[in-house]
């Protein structure tokens, strides 16, 4: 028996009537585990591959003394196989059949010197209607004994045993009460958690039949991808992506009245406007507008086509033009230095912000067929009110 299935043995022991009445759920006493219905989970893909890392037990060498747990899919189908029969990952294309939906949302924080993992899960049937939704949240206090090098693991464990616990004393799933069937009813917006997005960033419009360009890594493995600018939300899809350039076309099918023009050939020490939606967890979904200037034509070692910018940016930046004066695209923000890796060695960078030269990016989007305007000739002696630009940058967010 491994480590993992003896911990989940006995956390299920602990799961009997006389044990689980002191958290209020109580198995009924003529259900029979594993039950026979099949059951469809739906996490998350950053959660699906996440693996705790742990440092090795006594008497255990490796060349890191580091090992790595169970991926968080793993451990949801190890924990899961002791109440369904029948259990696996449900895939956005669907096409397998089952008798219930269960999506799995986890998330984890410290609270009162405790580490809290609360798992958020809501119950479909093969239709698409809601059977029920819930929080399951399991609790590691500082010096308690479960504590171990694989305690995230443990936690998560717990969490998921008493939310698929709760889920069978409710509803008393069998094959003949949800028999097997393709979900067709059950929706992608039923799945993802609309409150969280795995990752936000910017973008701007390139045309105005709503086409917009953003960084490749911001709508990378996305279930569903939002865009937001002052007029409201649209729903946006991938039309083309290119991981070595780290750029992505989105097709929003709104048309738009304002779109960004492309600029080639930026001189070194111009003024350069950056605009973006940064620390969108933290602040409002409203633009920041910051100015510096073309500091250098060297990039990140190894990087295609970069240039150094001193216009401040922070996480969610990405994505977001580094415009001119008239408000011409120069470049598309990629990337800041990590100041708080840096800083270990001495060094405390100041304002090194790299983009993605406009050049590539429109070969990029001539390669594609997306249609932009070149604003190479638009060059003038006046400067564009930043006001003029900013109703054609808009806020990404990508959810799982």
């Amino acid at each position: 028996m491994s480590k993992w299935t003896a911990a989940l043995t006995s956390l299920l022991v602990c799961a009997m009537p006389a044990c689980l009445h002191a958290e209020d759920i109580v198995l009924p006493k003529d259900l029979t585990l594993p039950t026979d219905v099949s059951v469809a989970i739906y996490l998350p893909k950053n959660i699906r591959d996440f693996r705790n890392p742990f440092r090795s037990p006594g008497g255990f060498q490796t060349t890191s003394a580091v090992q790595l747990g169970l991926s968080f899919e793993e451990l949801t189908l190890s924990t899961a196989q002791h109440f369904f029969k029948s259990s696996f990952m449900y895939e956005l294309s669907g096409g397998v059949p089952f008798g219930l939906l269960v999506t799995i949302h986890p998330s984890l924080k410290k609270e009162d010197q405790q580490i809290v993992m609360t798992v958020h899960y809501q119950v479909y049937d093969a239709g698409g209607a809601s059977l029920m939704q819930r929080d399951a949240v399991a609790r590691l206090a500082p010096g308690s004994p479960v504590r171990g090098p694989d305690y995230l693991g443990s936690l998560s464990e717990q969490a998921l045993t008493r939310a698929l616990t709760e889920i069978v004393a409710e509803l008393r799933p069998k094959a003949a009460k949800y028999p097997s069937q393709v979900g067709v009813s059950v929706k992608i917006d039923q799945l993802i958690d609309h409150e969280k997005p795995v990752v936000s960033g910017t973008g701007f419009f390139l045309n105005k039949a709503g086409d917009l360009l953003t960084a490749a890594h911001v709508v990378n493995d996305c279930a569903s991808i939002e865009v937001r600018s002052a007029q409201g939300s649209i729903p946006a899809t991938p039309k083309a992506s290119s991981a070595l350039l780290d750029l992505a076309v989105l097709e929003t099918h709104a048309p738009s009245e304002h779109a960004l023009s492309l600029r080639e050939h930026a001189d070194l020490g111009e003024s350069v406007v950056n605009v973006g939606f940064p620390l969108q967890t933290l602040m409002t979904d409203a633009p920041t507008v910051t100015r510096g200037t073309l500091s250098s034509r060297a990039g990140l070692s190894g990087s295609v086509g970069q240039f150094q910018f001193t216009a401040p940016i922070q996480p969610g930046a990405s994505g977001g033009p580094v415009v001119d004066l008239q408000g011409n695209v120069l470049g598309v923000a990629v990337g800041t230095l990590n100041a708080s890796e840096l800083l270990k060695t001495g060094v405390l960078p100041q304002n090194v912000n790299f983009a993605l030269e406009s050049r590539y990016v429109t070969k990029f989007l001539q390669q594609h067929a997306v249609a932009f305007t070149d604003g190479t000739e638009s060059r003038s002696s006046g400067e564009r009110p930043v006001d003029d630009i900013l109703p054609a940058v808009v806020s990404v967010k990508c959810y799982q």
